[in-house]
């Protein structure tokens, strides 16, 4: 009886233990449904938002813009992580200077499958919005991951845009080589040569973009363009290029005025028809022509036309236009005008441009304590705003109105992704002020915030040598970089002052013996002024006067005055 019992007891058990596995395996099984149609469902959302995103991919790609956005952004609902989405909507937005590019692209940059090019396009944006300091922190890695031809250019681009040109020459040099077929580096190239002050430098921008303007393709109207900005230039060559402007169609404002200036170097008996005609053709454009229009009447010198281009009330609508006609005014001295203008209760000009403007109308006066009072107010105007501080800067560095001009860039230094570009205004304005101590000083925290730039260590070598201050350590800087770089006419001039310092003149004028003929008149006054005392040095006096009729003496420090005039 017991047995029985016990039998059957173990029977219950084992009855148990089976139901209690059944009931784990399904709920084992449920678990895995469950799981796993999560899972697929998330696998299915992905691959519709995949699907949404190529549908916006194929929609830019036919320039339906408004249709592509609406298909990224079912996609990013569908998956908000996902990749193909995110760079497809952040390239769109970037082409279409939307103000969501910048997160998108943050989104894109935290993502796995971020590619190099994805680190460009960033970087790229970020150089066009003037967000420096982030394009440094992306575009410096990728420098140091055997840089292609498109980060080399970026890098180029971003030296560029903080005032570094020779190292903006050196990244494009490098792409060039890394890719010599790639016309849009030797383009990048011939752009930042010809702007060089290096005769040299400038007759390889030429002959690259010679190359690029016969050659068909994207980069040929570009290269016409610059050819037509150079400022070396005979007259078949500008016959040439005249052609070539006017071939260009459809011609676009820059293309017109191009030929125009072209056309008054060509004949200029006929200048005042050529304003003229120039006028009316785009006298009833839109507005951003008619700014390149009045910038460029007031560059030829033209103010009056630019009264007569567009009337008060429309500049009034219109702050670059308004900006233009009180450029104008300036030229002409109409100081009340200008009063009046800025005292329209309808102007829209922010407060520190407005005060900019009354500073430089009381300087024109000769009412210095109120110009003061005004620079001091745009100053305190502008605030933290960068951009504002960098046009009261740039404005009164234009009106020759150097301590306020050095006080706003010492505002603007506060500002790390600034420093440099402010800095480099610091020096160019005390340089103009004459005061060589204080450019040394901004020169040096350019030098200390860049140790890798040789332009940064040529121009305190350079400042110490003129200063007379440490002439050994300097002199070795200079020599070493003028037989680094010796093509560099600026490196060159630098290592003669500083053998004049050592009482070496043979050494001196040796450093102006360099494989092409300079021209004088095309370089800056403080280099014509080491030539000129070089030549002085070494007893060639008439050479020397030639020099020196050319240089104005108000561009110049006193130590580069005591120069040419101790002698």
């Amino acid at each position: 009886m017991s047995g029985r019992k016990l039998s059957g007891s173990k029977s219950n058990g084992r009855s148990g233990s089976r139901k209690a596995v059944w009931w784990i395996l399904v709920l084992v099984l449920f678990v895995a449904i469950v799981f796993g149609g999560r899972l697929t469902y998330i696998w299915l959302k992905a691959k519709r938002s995949d699907q949404f995103a190529a549908a916006g991919d194929a929609l830019v790609k036919e320039g339906k813009w408004n249709d592509g956005a609406s298909k990224y952004r079912v996609a990013l609902q569908l998956d908000p992580h996902g990749y193909h989405a995110l760079v497809g909507a952040a390239r769109l937005a970037s082409a279409a200077s939307r103000p969501e590019a910048l997160g998108l692209w943050q989104q894109v940059m935290g993502h796995r499958k971020a590619t190099v090019a994805d680190k460009q396009d960033y970087a790229d944006l970020l150089i066009k919005s003037d967000r420096l300091s982030l394009a440094e922190k992306v575009i410096d890695p990728l420098l140091k991951n055997n840089p292609n031809a498109e980060t080399l250019e970026l890098a180029a681009r971003y030296s560029k845009k903080i005032g570094d040109d020779l190292k903006a020459i050196e990244f494009a040099r490098l792409a060039v080589k890394r890719s010599p077929n790639d016309d849009a580096a030797r383009f990048q190239l011939a752009d930042l040569l010809a702007k060089s002050t290096d005769p040299a430098e400038q007759a390889d921008a030429r002959r690259v973009l010679w190359e690029l303007a016969n050659k068909p393709g994207p980069f040929k109207q570009s290269a016409v363009e610059a050819l037509a900005r150079a400022p070396v230039l005979s007259a078949d060559e500008r016959n040439k290029l005249l052609q070539a402007l006017e071939e260009i169609t459809p011609k676009n404002v820059t293309d017109d005025l191009l030929a125009a200036e072209m056309r008054v170097q060509l004949q200029p008996e006929d200048a005042s028809r050529i304003y003229d005609e120039t006028i009316d053709r785009w006298r009833n454009s839109t507005n951003d022509e008619l700014i390149s229009v009045a910038r460029w009447l007031n560059g030829e010198q033209q103010p009056e036309r630019v009264l007569s281009l567009f009337s008060v009330n429309r500049a009034i609508e219109n702050n670059q236009l308004l900006l233009t006609r009180l450029d104008a005014l300036a030229s002409l001295q109409r100081w009340a005008a200008i009063d009046e203008i800025l005292a329209r209760p309808d102007i829209t000009l922010d407060p520190s441009v407005v005060e900019s403007f009354r500073a430089r109308t009381a300087q024109e006066r000769g009412a210095a304590l109120d110009a003061e009072v005004h620079w001091n107010h745009a100053i305190s105007l502008a605030g933290t705003d960068p951009a504002k501080l960098r046009f009261v800067a740039n404005f009164a560095e234009q009106s020759r109105a150097t301590a306020p001009a050095l006080n706003a860039y010492e505002q603007l230094a506060r500002f790390p992704e600034q420093a440099d570009l402010a800095y480099r205004g610091i020096q160019r304005a005390s340089q103009r002020s004459g005061d060589a101590a204080m450019a040394r000083s901004a020169a040096e925290k350019i030098a200390n915030a860049s140790p890798e730039d040789p332009n940064a260590s040529a121009q305190l070598a350079y400042l110490n040598l003129l200063l007379d201050t440490d002439v050994d350590p300097n002199f070795a800087t200079a020599k070493k970089l003028a037989e680094k770089y010796p093509n560099r006419l600026w490196y060159r001039v630098t290592l003669a002052l500083g053998y004049l310092r050592r009482h070496d003149a043979g050494s001196a004028l040796a450093q102006f013996n360099g494989p092409a003929p300079i021209d004088w008149k095309r370089t800056l006054p403080a280099w014509r002024a080491v030539y000129a005392a070089t030549l002085l040095t070494n007893d060639r006096k008439d050479e020397a006067q030639a020099i020196i009729a050319t240089i104005p003496k108000d561009q110049l420090t006193e130590q580069e005055r005591e120069l040419i005039e101790a002698q």
